[in-house]
């Protein structure tokens, strides 16, 4: 899944179920590339640069949800 546009949602409630489904995916991923880490599967630098991009769509999320629920609640 790619990044989420919030202006393709109806509401805020169905972009706030988007971003928790797209947070549970990338800790899924983020297991994985782990255990691809451990397994000698993937070299260290591939593993730091998926890590990082990953970790910067996380933080993105993160936020956006942040935002949401401040909107949800006025």
């Amino acid at each position: 899944m790619g990044k989420l546009n919030l202006r393709d949602f109806d509401s805020p409630e169905k972009a706030f179920k988007a971003l928790i489904r797209r947070k549970k995916e990338i800790e899924k991923e983020f297991r994985k590339l782990s255990a691809l880490k451990e397994e000698g599967r993937i070299s260290e630098e591939e593993y730091e640069e998926r890590r990082k991009n990953l970790e910067r769509e996380f933080v993105e999320i993160m936020d956006r949800l942040v935002q949401i629920r401040f909107l949800m609640r006025r």
